[in-house]
Parts: C-alpha cells; sequence; structure tokens
C-alpha cells in the first residue's frame, strides 16, 4: 500500500513500537532489543544500530531483516520483538492492529508512527555503464533489468507504478508493460530487494529498480538515478 501526496507517490516507511509485548520498555532496554524491519531498510538500520549501540553501552541491537508482511506473519504466530519496521504503513493496519499474537492475549502491535518516507530509484554499476537517462533507456534491447518480484513483497507493486507513472510522464507509456515483461530473474524464485542490488552489483543485471533506502546503503558501488516527484 502507499500513500499519495498530491501526485507524488511515495513508498511510506513506519515504525510499530512494542510489536509483541514480550518485554517490558525498561528490561529490553537493559539487555536486548529485537528488532524486526523491512529489507529495504537494511542499510540505515545497521546505521541506527551502530550509532544507538555507541550511546546505549549495556544496550545490544538484534536486527532481523525479511519481507514486512512475512515478518508480520511471524510475530502474529509468536516470534518475538520490540520493534518491528515494516515498508508501510498498511502492514501494521491490516494485519497486525487489533489482532492478538497466536495462544495469548497479547497485541501484535498496540501503536505505531510514520517515521520516514522512501522513493523508487534505477541503480547501475558505477559510472552509469548503460546510459540510463530516463526510463524508457531501459528498454534498450542490451539493457538487462532487475526487479523485485515477490508475490508479498510490496516492493513488487511498488515497482511496476513507478515504472508506469515514469514511462507516462515521458509520454511513452506503452513502454512501461514492455520494461517489466522483459526484466530478468528466475519465475520460480522471487527477487527481493537486497538480491535485485545484489544482481547489479555482481553485474549479473546492467539495471535496477529499489528503494532509495536501499541503494544509498550501497552507494559505494552504484549509481542511483533519482527521477521526477510525480513519478515515484
Amino acid at each position: 500500500m502507499t500513500r499519495k501526496t498530491g501526485p507524488r507517490l511515495r513508498a511510506v516507511l513506519t515504525i510499530g513500537l512494542a510489536a509483541t509485548g514480550i518485554l517490558s520498555a525498561t528490561v529490553a532496554m537493559a539487555g536486548t532489543v529485537e528488532i524486526f524491519h523491512a529489507d529495504s531498510l537494511a542499510g540505515p538500520m545497521r546505521e541506527l544500530k551502530q550509532a544507538f549501540e555507541e550511546k546505549n553501552r549495556d544496550v545490544t541491537i538484534n536486527l532481523t531483516s525479511g519481507v514486512s508482511k512475512q515478518l508480520a506473519e511471524r510475530i502474529l504466530k509468536g516470534d518475538a520483538c520490540d520493534v518491528f519496521a515494516p515498508s508501510s504503513p498498511a502492514v501494521v493496519d491490516e494485519d497486525l492492529m487489533n489482532r492478538k499474537v497466536a495462544g495469548s492475549d497479547r497485541d501484535a502491535a498496540s501503536w505505531y508512527v510514520v517515521f520516514s518516507g522512501n522513493e523508487m530509484v534505477v541503480i547501475t554499476a558505477k559510472g552509469n555503464p548503460p546510459g540510463i537517462r530516463q526510463v524508457s533507456d531501459l528498454a534498450k534491447p542490451d539493457v538487462k533489468l532487475v526487479r523485485v518480484t515477490g508475490e508479498k513483497d510490496l516492493a513488487t507493486g511498488r515497482t511496476a507504478e513507478f515504472l508506469k507513472r515514469a514511462a507516462a510522464l515521458e509520454g511513452k507509456p506503452e513502454l512501461a508493460q514492455k520494461i517489466i515483461d522483459a526484466s530478468v530473474g528466475d519465475p520460480s524464485r522471487p527477487t527481493s530487494v537486497p538480491e535485485a542490488v545484489r544482481a547489479v552489483r555482481e553485474g549479473n543485471a546492467s539495471a535496477g529498480v529499489v528503494y532509495y533506502s536501499a541503494a544509498v546503503a550501497a552507494r559505494n558501488d552504484v549509481e542511483i538515478i533519482r527521477f521526477p516527484a510525480r513519478s515515484i
């Protein structure tokens, strides 16, 4: 699910606190804090973990990365975490709020707050070898595009929507589906955000569409191409 601000399509990131209620805030802050987070947030979460632990020497942050909806399913089944940071408030609203953890009377999530925004970008190898300047360039015969394809991964739909909006803004809406259909990957094995970044980094794809947060985390290895606000 996405939120719209005028014509701008934003992938809104949320944080749900005390998702399982297994530990009280006092106990958690004295030892270990378990955080489940969307894989698109791996980079920012690593930096937050380092900064927090440097200022709180008696606290250890454990990070568990994955697809937001699949992590929500784990919480409902009883996997304990203190903080849940999915890639959309819809995951908390629809999958966790007003629902109980299996076999208990605990709320899966008690509240949440939107803490950041994100956008979809195109990444290439350093120096942008394929010369991507606009989305229509992704339709070139020599461009191998990788995109997220997981059925439960919110980035799958967001990638398609981004390509459709950007192509329409360039006056070539008919190219969007062509680009989507031509993307590389194994249909029997869904591609995640980290795997899309890895494919570009390792040269198995010449371009990829991922979250800006994931692209920034890999900025030493990839080139980032951003697009007008109306397309992201």
